[in-house]
């Protein structure tokens, strides 16, 4: 599930919030004021450039059956899984690397120029 930044308008509290894409939209009050959130986009892609993600990356693209756990132990070592056996991903470079290890292409978003 991705990770969304919020910052509070009233006390500046920064929070980052992971829930599916499809509640993207929805409403965040501030834990510390109660005050509603803003959505920082500004926050958002710094991870990208960073090594690290800013929030651990539970990917539900990539989960596996839990009888494949002991497997992907013993594969993938410096790869946990979270309960519902997804694989929880820290940075890029541990994501692309656990990417080509299991043999999954990433699509590129470049358009092609004829």
């Amino acid at each position: 599930m991705p990770c969304y930044v919020y910052k509070c308008p009233e006390c500046s509290w920064t929070d980052e919030i992971v829930k599916p894409m499809s509640a993207s939209n929805s409403v965040e009050t501030c834990r510390q004021c109660g005050a509603v959130m803003n959505r920082d986009y500004a926050l958002q892609g710094v991870h990208a450039a960073a090594s690290t993600y800013t929030c651990e990356l539970h990917s539900d693209a990539l989960a596996i059956h839990p009888s494949q756990r002991a497997e992907h132990e013993r594969l993938y070592p410096y790869v946990p899984l979270d309960s519902e056996c997804r694989p929880v991903l820290s940075n890029y470079r541990q994501h692309d690397s656990y990417l080509e290890k299991r043999g999954v292409l990433k699509s590129s978003r470049r358009k092609q120029i004829i």
